[in-house]
């Protein structure tokens, strides 16, 4: 296998955005296209997706080229990788990107050379106190094991089933499958602590107070850019979206009449001209518009968008200042970086992803007011979502609600058990 250099996205005549993972001469590799082209792109995932694939079968190769190892002699003589291999493997895919570049024998070498396995440990221990999250090293061990399985199918169909090349293979793919399984992190590892949370009812008011067009607070100057940033605060917190769905809203999918907008799942849209179009990662779904958001949102399109350089050009609802192009991914997080700065009083991770929690605790709360059965709450909370009726999601948005509710319920039993000692 040729050593690898870097993960390219390139732009096909139809529009449509492949990332491709190149090798040291700026062409293609073959297998990594072949599997993201049949087992991720097939599956109609985005490009971003496709993307952090490639990133992760990169770290693989990289690997490779590190330990001098030929895999198509491996999978020729029925071997892949030995339990050694396998966690050194995991180590490296704890390393940031930056940090693999730099060890020895990278992939920028035109000639892998092959180190002492103790000298390129000590080269990964020295850098071991900058890893990625363990949630990412998780996703990087599972594609690459994905990979490694498919190069094994390959393989093995090009056999008849009974031959003995094609059974050491098939069970060398399987003990190094789970070899893999056995050292992919399954949790964070921290617990309550440090996870991501809706914020409370009092920051709401006042990031509300800051993003009023007519608040002395707010931190832009331009008319359209201040009612602009205030409809897109106000669709996060009362429609509950990702900041990429938001983004990928068209004026069309208003519907005015019906009082509904229309979120659609329009994976690498070639009509997007973002250089890094946002995603809907979540089912296409209709919801309702409150009279109030309807009118805001009619406001601005009439009296604010289309006065905006290109607008008229792009279906895109949310818009760049002066140039009217599509708001861009970068924009939104200019955005929140501007509120944070102008009132210390909001969260330092304030974004636009922290509303989506936010909205899911308003969701409990209402749901409970009004005494809603848990299973429909289920339901409906994984339909506004935009997630499948079984998702288990639900419990990464809701994180600060259970806590509160936990904290009560606590205190109501321990204050109940007092009360009945005090009783005796």
């Amino acid at each position: 296998m040729a050593s690898v250099r870097c993960v390219k996205t390139i732009e096909l005549g139809s529009g449509e955005r492949l990332p491709v993972l190149l090798d040291e001469t700026g062409i293609p590799l073959f297998e990594p296209t072949l599997f993201v082209l049949s087992e991720v792109r097939g599956r109609n995932r985005s490009a971003n997706t496709i993307a952090s694939v490639l990133r992760s079968v990169m770290i693989f190769h990289r690997f490779l080229d590190l330990r001098g190892i030929d895999f198509d002699a491996r999978m020729r003589s029925g071997r892949l990788l030995s339990l050694g291999e396998v966690e050194d493997l995991a180590r490296h895919s704890r390393l940031f990107l930056t940090d693999l570049g730099s060890l020895s024998g990278s992939s920028d070498s035109t000639t892998p050379k092959v180190e002492s396995f103790e000298k390129v440990r000590i080269e990964i221990a020295q850098q071991s106190c900058s890893e990625v999250d363990p949630d990412v090293a998780a996703t990087r061990l599972r594609y690459i094991r994905m990979y490694i399985e498919w190069l094994a199918d390959e393989r093995c169909s090009r056999y008849a089933s009974t031959e003995p090349a094609a059974m050491r293979l098939a069970e060398a793919s399987r003990r190094t499958a789970k070899a893999i399984e056995s050292r992919i992190p399954h949790t964070s590892g921290r617990g309550p602590f440090g996870q991501r949370e809706g914020v409370p009812n009092e920051v709401v008011d006042e990031m509300l107070r800051v993003v009023d067009p007519h608040s002395s607070n707010n931190p832009w100057q331009d008319e359209h850019t201040r009612y602009r940033n205030a409809l897109l605060v106000h669709w996060l917190l009362q429609l509950g979206l990702r900041i990429g769905e938001a983004l990928g809203v068209r004026v069309s999918d208003v519907a005015a009449r019906a009082k509904e907008i229309t979120i659609h799942r329009r994976a690498d849209d070639p009509g997007d001209p973002r250089a890094y179009p946002p995603q809907t990662k979540t089912l296409a779904r209709v919801l309702p518009c409150s009279d109030a958001l309807l009118l805001e949102t009619q406001a601005y399109i009439l009296q604010y968008r289309r006065a905006q350089g290109s607008a008229k050009q792009h279906p895109f609802l949310f818009v760049a200042s002066h140039t009217g192009r599509p708001m861009s991914l970068s924009a939104v997080g200019k955005m929140f970086r501007a509120l944070r700065q102008r009132c210390p009083g909001l969260p330092g991770d304030l974004s636009a992803h922290l509303l989506r929690h936010t909205w899911n605790d308003a969701f409990s709360e209402k749901m409970e007011a009004q005494r809603i059965d848990p299973e429909d709450e289920q339901r409906i909370r994984s339909y506004l979502m935009g997630w499948s009726p079984t998702s288990g999601t639900a419990a990464t948005y809701t994180r600060r609600y259970v806590r509160i509710k936990a904290k009560e319920a606590s205190l109501g039993l321990q204050n109940q058990i007092m009360g009945g000692r005090g009783n005796k």
